[in-house]
């Protein structure tokens, strides 16, 4: 009786140091895991960078995982404080969400969404006030309960690709040889030349079909009120030429989304043609300020 009782209880045991052991190496392997999500949440996020130190090593390698040229940067905690407080600069306070978080050993794996607004100039590229987000990832080297390492990435493509789209939308360029401009500010008003749908990328009509082509002139037209820091609601006259009478209807279903049933005063004419062969081109008038 007295063996069987030993015999179960030596079972107990070792199963409780096996629990046990199972438990304290699950805490090693998530301890890497919760330093990168704490440091993530607290410095990279913005809200407190000059807590860098709590999270990071005296020097830190940062490699730059960049596919023409990677290198290598030491990073210290104030250095990356400071570095932080750049981001701030550029993109205000912006919203910080962790996507993934994946633990190996000493190492952690890490994406995020950073969401803010173009506030300072970006290279060639001046301030528009617009959205910018910026997709990351990076994989941590955490020793001695501290971040040693780290390799990231960023879409640089994506992130370029954004920057020039606000460009167009706050400059929304003419093509070369055009004798006239976008709009012309007199007073308290402000003279908007016609529109047509052009993709200000390239230049060429948006003709794929008529409600298309009709979206994009709202669209430049809105830019151009962008661009004076005006909107929809500032306008007052809108003059709109169509090709066609029979496009009529779906024009007043693409117009009437634009704006929240306080409309301008407008005309619609019939022409014959159009510059670009275009279906339908929008001139406007608008007020500056709130009169």
């Amino acid at each position: 009786m007295k063996t069987s009782f030993f015999t179960f209880l030596s079972v107990i045991i070792i199963l409780i140091n096996k629990t046990q052991a199972q438990t304290q190496q699950m805490n090693i392997n998530q301890q890497p895991r919760e330093i990168v999500k704490a440091f993530l949440q607290i410095v990279r996020s913005g809200k407190s960078p000059e807590r860098a130190a709590e999270f990071m090593a005296d020097t830190v390698l940062a490699n730059q995982m960049n596919a023409e040229k990677q290198e290598t940067i030491k990073r210290t905690p104030q250095n990356y404080s400071e570095h932080v407080k750049e981001f701030k600069a550029l993109y205000g306070p912006y919203e910080f969400e962790i996507t993934e978080l994946i633990a190996n050993d000493n190492k952690v794996y890490a994406r995020w969404k950073q969401t803010g607004k173009h506030l300072a100039d970006i290279g060639q590229f001046k301030a528009t006030g617009l959205p910018l987000i910026e997709i990351g990832s990076a994989v941590y080297r955490v020793e001695n309960g501290k971040i040693a390492e780290y390799w990231i990435q960023t879409d640089r493509k994506g992130f370029d690709l954004q920057l020039q789209q606000n460009e167009e939308l706050t400059t929304h360029k003419l093509p070369n040889g055009f004798p006239f401009t976008d709009a012309v500010a007199l007073g308290e008003t402000l003279y908007i030349s016609g529109q047509i749908g052009t993709d200000n990328l390239n230049g060429k009509l948006i003709n794929t079909d008529f409600k298309a082509e009709a979206n994009q002139v709202m669209k430049n037209l809105g830019s151009v009120l962008q661009k004076h820091n005006l909107t929809y609601t500032n306008l007052i006259n809108v003059t709109i030429y169509l090709t066609t009478m029979d496009n009529y209807a779906p024009t007043n279903e693409v117009y009437q989304k634009y704006f929240n049933g306080q409309f301008p005063a407008r005309v619609c004419i019939a022409v014959k043609e159009l510059p670009l062969q275009a279906n339908i081109e929008i001139s406007a008038i608008a007020r500056i300020g709130n009169k």
